[in-house]
């Protein structure tokens, strides 16, 4: 591994891109009338789902955006520090309305895949943020930060409620 620094750098960089933390009225919301083995299976099939995106769109999204769509990696980082300001002045300006309808049946472990894991985590932000530290860093930093990231985060879905509860439905 290159060191430290730079791995923490990669980790922290798509945690504040994936947002879990940020994003917890908006989960605990969603999960609110769910029984507890429930929540605990959507939030797993979130976070197994995000990951494997994130980390498919890691291996492949170079290649797709400059065989597929004619993008180089300098336009590539362009479009990408323009679409991280505006998603972080979004995040700042914008508030989300913590209530969702009521999932029921297999609605809601699909709603782990859609909409949790993509586009709430997985979105485009994180896909860029990672294919730039796979450029940057090397694989070996980018895959682990991953792992990790979405590990935090597992730990954090499956604390949504107590999390909530102590920091409120504002965060």
């Amino acid at each position: 591994m290159a060191d430290m620094n730079t791995w923490i750098n990669a980790f922290l960089a798509l945690f504040a891109i994936l947002n879990p933390l940020g994003n917890l009225p908006i989960f605990a919301g969603m999960a609110r009338s769910l029984d507890p083995v429930t929540r605990r299976r959507l939030f797993n099939v979130a976070t197994v789902a995000g990951l494997v995106t994130l980390s498919v769109l890691t291996l492949c999204g170079q290649w797709i955006m400059e065989t597929v769509f004619h993008i180089t990696m300098a336009e590539f980082k362009i479009a990408g520090g323009v679409m991280l300001i505006v998603i972080s002045v979004r995040n700042l300006v914008l508030s989300s309305d913590p209530r969702a309808k009521e999932p029921r049946g297999e609605e809601v472990l699909q709603m782990g895949v859609v909409p949790i894991a993509i586009p709430m985590l997985v979105g485009p932000g994180s896909v860029v943020t990672a294919i730039l530290i796979l450029n940057r860093d090397g694989p070996l930093v980018a895959y682990t930060s991953i792992v990790s990231v979405f590990a935090l985060t597992w730990i954090i879905l499956q604390s949504s409620s107590l999390l909530h509860r102590i920091v409120g439905p504002l965060g």
